[in-house]
């Protein structure tokens, strides 16, 4: 039910999108190297800025674990989360500043852009998460359901991703997979479904 409700949400952000869509027609088109480049380029951002928010997590969730053990001090929990909210406030305008070419085929844009809208998605959830880290108005059920909805609109952004790199001839197709559910191991994910709140 979350899940259909999360892709519902992000085709309806696509839908309204689309009035908006610049038809890159309209344009010189890239050359095949150009499109593979571009493409190649934005899966090079994106992939830092995961890995960005993956080690954030990480630290994140190391601080807790040693507040909870009674080796971390209340003083470094308190730093911990004032780090993990400036990250994911970071991470979140650093997604919105990847920029995808207008002279890309239609097809090509249109996944890379369906892939910045749940990417998008995805880092606002988190960024909404990262400030109830510490609120007593958000509970830990709703703090790691924010997560888990966060790392379901990372999924879908991915497999958009995928469909391009696909389309690019950058990825070969999983023979074994729905294309459009495609995920390529070497992916920076970071899904962390399993934080939880202090």
């Amino acid at each position: 039910m979350k899940r259909a409700w999360l892709i519902g949400l992000i085709g309806l952000v696509l839908m309204l999108s689309a009035c908006s869509y610049n038809d890159s027609a309209s344009t010189a088109a890239l050359s095949e190297e150009e499109v593979q480049e571009s493409v190649q380029n934005y899966y090079n951002e994106m992939s830092k800025i995961e890995q960005l928010g993956k080690s954030s997590r990480e630290q994140f969730n190391k601080t807790i674990a040693a507040y909870s053990a009674g080796t971390a001090t209340s003083k470094e929990m308190e730093k911990a989360i004032a780090q993990f909210k400036d990250t994911a406030t970071d991470i979140s305008s650093q997604a919105k500043k990847v920029e995808i070419s207008d002279r890309l085929p239609e097809k090509v844009k249109k996944l890379l852009d369906e892939a910045q809208i749940a990417f998008q998605s995805a880092y606002s959830l988190k960024e909404k998460a990262s400030k109830g880290a510490d609120s007593a108005d958000v509970s830990a059920d709703e703090f790691n359901e924010l997560n888990q909805n966060a790392d379901l609109a990372m999924l879908y952004g991915i497999s958009k991703l995928n469909e391009a790199r696909v389309a690019t001839g950058l990825l070969e197709p999983d023979k074994d997979a729905d294309p459009k559910a495609a995920a390529d191991s070497k992916v920076v994910t970071g899904t962390d479904s399993e934080t939880v709140k202090p």
